[in-house]
């Protein structure tokens, strides 16, 4: 399995039988992925969810085919979004071969120079916050939990994409507002420092959350 993991903002859209919600994923699943339907592990602001991407059956206005991804009632309860939020979303395939990486060393070890240093530090950073933190791969990044998910990290094409949930994200823009960021997850570019302080006193936000 690829680990690349595609990240885009989408509108929460409305389905035409009003039963349900999905967003629109902005680029061609087929010509990615060579099928029409793929199984992804995905979150949305940085909530988990294991779905499938399908093939609407319709095109867009410019010709290309349009694929969507549902987003589940208690999921948008979750992230407080409605149909017209706008909501970050991961998305990385799920397929029923073994992963090339079964812990977070090895996921790391598939990349190299300072996007793996980086991720070396910002896991040791996690781990030192708690000895209770543990870690796994889930929805095919790593995952620390600590009384449930604590917080996310997994690389994008030219970031580090860290999820530390909704409140986590909102203690880290009240700080620094300089990066990217959704609801709940922020985006570490590679070309320019990380801000191991302010994730580190986030990381301890999202302890004391999760032991409350």
């Amino acid at each position: 399995m690829c680990s690349k993991t595609y990240e885009f903002d989408g509108i929460i859209e409305k389905a035409a039988d009003g039963n349900g919600t999905y967003v629109e994923v902005p680029f061609d699943i087929k010509a990615q992925f060579g099928k029409g339907r793929l199984k992804v592990h995905a979150t949305f602001d940085g909530e988990p969810y294991d779905g499938s991407v399908v093939n609407m059956g319709v095109k867009n206005p410019d010709g290309s085919i349009c694929y969507i991804i549902g987003i589940r009632k208690d999921i948008r309860i979750k992230i407080s979004k409605q149909p017209g939020d706008t909501v970050r979303v991961t998305l990385a395939e799920r397929t029923s071969e073994p992963l090339s990486y079964s812990t977070t060393n090895e996921y790391i070890a598939l990349h190299d120079g300072e996007v793996r240093e980086r991720m070396e530090k910002l896991r040791a950073l996690i781990l030192s916050c708690s000895a209770d933190i543990s870690e796994k791969i889930s929805w095919g990044m790593p995952t620390f939990t600590l009384n449930g998910n604590l917080v996310h990290f997994a690389a994008g094409k030219n970031h580090i994409g860290f999820y530390p949930g909704a409140s986590g994200v909102e203690l880290f823009i009240s700080e620094s507002a300089e990066f990217k960021h959704s609801k709940g997850a922020v985006q570490f570019p590679n070309d320019k420092p990380v801000p191991y302080e302010l994730i580190r006193k986030v990381v301890m936000f999202r302890v004391q959350e999760n032991m409350g």
